[in-house]
């Protein structure tokens, strides 16, 4: 499983407005992270949208966080920029098993667990703790 470069830039969007704490131009970000300035603009329209930051217009605008780091959830980014959070077919919601075991299939069950534990840990997981990870 891989996350999408997207979602990744979205990440180091959303913890680099947390730690400049002000309204930040999208020139600043794209070059302290390196992400292409057209790219963040696609990015933030996005996080935008889930009202995860918000957009200053003017002379000194910018970008924002529009919630506490307390409040921003790993899973939240992963829900807008993914298409999916789910780590197999198995869980799109069809009912889609290779076995046609669907109630027996053991494998299914393993799936379940991890899928299971991976939304729970980014649900679990603020940007906050992201944050603090170094501390």
């Amino acid at each position: 499983m891989q996350i999408n470069v997207t979602t990744d830039y979205a990440i180091r969007i959303v913890l680099y407005l947390a730690i400049q704490n002000k309204v930040t131009t999208s020139k600043d970000i794209a070059m302290a992270m390196g992400i292409p300035k057209s790219y963040i603009f696609k990015i933030t329209n996005k996080l935008i949208a889930a009202g995860i930051i918000q957009r200053i217009v003017g002379a000194k605008g910018g970008f924002i966080l529009d919630k506490r780091v307390e409040e921003i959830s790993m899973y939240e980014i992963f829900k807008v920029m993914e298409a999916t959070v789910k780590m197999n077919r198995y869980w799109e919601g069809d009912d889609y098993c290779k076995c046609f075991e669907t109630q027996n299939c053991s494998l299914r069950k393993f799936y379940s667990m991890m899928q299971s534990s991976l939304e729970n840990m980014l649900k679990a997981t603020m940007i906050k703790d992201v944050l603090d990870i170094n501390k």
